[in-house]
C-alpha cells in the first residue's frame, strides 16, 4: 500500500470518526419535522460519488455497523442497506458521470428514501406489523428532504478542504485541482 493510499484511508477513517461523533452528539438530538438526519448514509453517498463503488461499499459496511451499535438496532441490517446504497450509488455515478453538486444532492435524497424504504421493509418483516405506509409519509419523505439538504454543504466542504478528491469535471467548478 502506497503512501497516498494510506493517507486516503486515514482520511476516510477520520471521516467515519467525525460522523459518529456528530451523529450521536449533535444530529440525533436535532429533530426537524419529527425526523433526524442520517450522516452515515449521507457520507456513504458522498464517498460513493468521490471514491467509487467499492470504497463506498466498504465505508457503508462500517458506517452501518457503527450505526447499528449506536442505535441499539439488530446488527447487520443497516450495514446491508448501506453497503447496497454505497455500491449502487457508486455504480450509478460511474455509469452516468454524476458530477454537479446539485445532482449529488438529488442522488442523496433518492438514496435516503430508498434506504429508509428498505430498512422499513426489514423492520416490517422482523418486528411488529406496524403501519408501514404511514411511515412513508411521516418519516421517509421528510428524512429524504432533510438528508438532501444536509448533503449540499457537507459535499462542498469535503471537496474544498480536500478531504475527499474532486472529480475531473468538478475541478473547474470548485477551483480545485484534480487528484
Amino acid at each position: 500500500m502506497g503512501r497516498s493510499q494510506l493517507i486516503m484511508a486515514a482520511k476516510v477513517v477520520a471521516l467515519l470518526v467525525v460522523a459518529v461523533l456528530l451523529q450521536v452528539i449533535v444530529v440525533s438530538h436535532v429533530s426537524i419535522l419529527g425526523v433526524t438526519g442520517d450522516l452515515f448514509l449521507i457520507l456513504t453517498v458522498i464517498v460513493a460519488v468521490s471514491r467509487g463503488s467499492l470504497e463506498a461499499a466498504v465505508f457503508g459496511f462500517f458506517a452501518g455497523l457503527i450505526a447499528d451499535i449506536a442505535y441499539f438496532s439488530p446488527l447487520g441490517v443497516r450495514s446491508l442497506v448501506y453497503v447496497l446504497a454505497g455500491y449502487l450509488v457508486g455504480v450509478f455515478v460511474a455509469r452516468f458521470a454524476i458530477s454537479k453538486p446539485w445532482s449529488v444532492v438529488l442522488l442523496s435524497g433518492v438514496t435516503s428514501f430508498l434506504a429508509q424504504f428498505m430498512y422499513g421493509l426489514f423492520q416490517y418483516v422482523m418486528g411488529p406489523r406496524g403501519g408501514f405506509l404511514t411511515m412513508i409519509g411521516t418519516q421517509m419523505l421528510p428524512e429524504m428532504v432533510l438528508d438532501a439538504l444536509i448533503t449540499a454543504p457537507l459535499y462542498v466542504l469535503f471537496v474544498r478542504t480536500g478531504l475527499l478528491p474532486v472529480r475531473h469535471v468538478e475541478a473547474a467548478q470548485f477551483g480545485g485541482a484534480e487528484e
